[in-house]
């Protein structure tokens, strides 16, 4: 019979439990911060050329964060990536997403909405609100992005600060799909712990279980290991109970 040991949080899990969850955790938080560290350098070339209250107009935004937008893309397995103005930060229009997209990394095509005019407002959304309320990086998701993909993603944005102002955001996108491919390995090694990843509204992310759907509200009091994965709306459970 397996044996059981006391958790530092006072659960008994089974040996091998909580490495498995803290492998996942490491996964999570390594894919995440990478893509954080190539988008923020857009926010970061966006705050060195307008200095400390300058603004830009929607088509100098758009030329000066192409070649550092398109970077990320190349450096990480996302599908889309750019820079998101803050309503009446630009001089020219209210809403803009600076935004490149696919494989061929074209730009999104609200670039040629006329002057006053939008898409739909994005800050209505998660991915923009909770940056804006927290000041923090976040990732939003999974959801179907009706705007850019029309498929299930994850939306990572964080905050772009001038004077204490938000000016804007800057996002990348990762395919469900994607993400289930790159954590596919450690979830894999995680099976006999029921290692499951959840998003902030205890919705399912990636599960070793396969009957376990992307979206499904998760039981988190089931589970014996509970692990937050730091500076993300992410946890790590590990060890369903009956």
């Amino acid at each position: 019979m397996t044996t059981s040991r006391l958790d530092p949080d006072g659960i008994g899990v089974r040996p091998g439990v909580a490495e498995a969850v803290a492998q996942c955790v490491v996964a999570v938080a390594a894919y995440f911060g990478a893509v954080f560290a190539s988008i923020e350098g857009i926010g970061e070339l966006v705050l060195r050329t307008v200095g400390s209250d300058g603004r830009l107009a929607a088509g100098a935004l758009a030329d000066l964060v192409e070649p550092t937008t398109t970077a990320a893309l190349a450096a990480h397995p996302v599908v889309g990536a750019g820079f998101i103005a803050a309503p009446g930060w630009l001089t020219d229009r209210d809403l803009f997403l600076a935004w490149w997209q696919g494989e061929r990394r074209e730009p999104l095509a609200e670039r040629g909405v006329p002057i006053g005019h939008h898409v739909f407002d994005y800050t209505r959304h998660e991915w923009f609100q909770t940056p804006l309320a927290t000041g923090q990086r976040h990732v939003a998701g999974p959801y179907v992005d009706y705007v850019c993909t029309d498929e299930y993603v994850l939306t990572a944005t964080a905050p772009v600060m001038q004077d204490g102002r938000l000016i804007g955001l800057v996002g990348a996108d990762t395919l469900l799909a994607t993400f289930e491919d790159l954590m596919r390995d450690v979830v894999d090694a995680g099976a006999a712990a029921d290692v499951v990843l959840v998003n902030a509204q205890d919705r399912c992310v990636v599960a070793a279980d396969p009957l376990l759907r992307s979206g499904q509200r998760v039981d988190v009091a089931r589970y014996g290991l509970v692990r937050p994965v730091d500076g993300l709306p992410f946890r790590v459970l590990g060890e369903r109970r009956a």
